[in-house]
């Protein structure tokens, strides 16, 4: 894989991290300042999304590089395995 589509990766994971980072501090704000219930899951919710699309990321990226990397060198059985335990999180 061109090593300046994993800098561009994982700036971005990291990119997303900082912001999820920024709003689990607004909600622990909201929540020390005895804010509205349902705006602090409005947040809460935000973050989630937030991590979802941390997620595919990363896994956008595992796919298309090591992945095909375990595959072009016989690990088939093992890209299966791994990408099978993730499903199992659910």
């Amino acid at each position: 894989m061109d090593h300046r589509h994993k800098i561009t990766t994982k700036s971005r994971a990291l990119h997303r991290i900082r912001i999820i980072k920024g709003h689990l501090d607004s909600v622990e704000q909201m929540l020390e300042k005895n804010r509205y219930c349902v705006d602090i899951v409005h947040q809460s919710r935000a973050i989630q999304k937030a991590l979802q699309k941390l997620d595919l990321l990363i896994i956008n990226n595992h796919l298309k590089d090591c992945v095909v990397r375990q595959i072009k060198n016989g690990q088939e059985a093992r890209s299966t395995e791994e990408l099978l335990k993730l499903f199992e999180y659910r």
